[in-house]
């Protein structure tokens, strides 16, 4: 007991409020920010395996009060690790859409759908399976004549979200 409060009682209050900060980090737990050793968001989740494992530790065995805690803090230590370098650091680093990247629009062709005049810019249209975009071109070498709309291009380069592109033509000349 700590001042007349049992532990099993305190390891079930700090449970409670561990599940109600969870929700709610949940919600809007992509806020934070925090680059450093230890994540605080961590936290939370060793708190709740503590007092969960130190709640069944008083409950089911006979160990002194010292033990369950730390016993509980190692088990709880080797699993936020586990959660953490298993299944919160890949979610992180993982892709959040599943458009296409404009280093993957390198090389690609395109539908002219702004007509791109010889010293201006038009605009293009790239598909492909995730959908389509439109971006504005320009061309990447000096052209005699303009590209109307509707004719092919071939994306060479993008710089600042506008894609460089030259004539293309779908059939070889021999």
């Amino acid at each position: 007991m700590i001042q007349g409060i049992p532990i099993q009682t305190i390891y079930l209050y700090v449970l409670i409020i561990c599940a109600v900060l969870a929700v709610i980090l949940l919600l809007i737990g992509d806020i934070f920010d925090f680059d450093g050793p230890v994540d605080p968001m961590l936290i939370i989740p060793w708190l709740a395996f503590t007092s969960l494992l130190g709640y069944f530790g008083e409950y089911l065995t006979d160990w002194s009060h010292i033990l369950i805690f730390l016993v509980s803090g190692a088990v709880s230590t080797v699993a936020v690790f586990l959660l953490n370098f298993y299944l919160f650091a890949p979610m992180r680093n993982a892709e959040a859409t599943m458009s296409i990247s404009e280093k993957d629009m390198e090389g690609s062709t395109a539908t002219v759908i702004t007509p791109i005049p010889v010293n201006g810019m038009g605009e293009i249209q790239f598909k492909s399976v995730t959908g389509s975009l439109s971006r504005p071109a320009a061309f990447y070498t000096s052209q005699e004549t303009g590209v109307e709309r509707g004719a092919m291009v071939l994306i060479i380069e993008i710089r600042d979200r506008v894609c460089y592109v030259v004539p293309y033509e779908n059939t070889l000349k021999i």
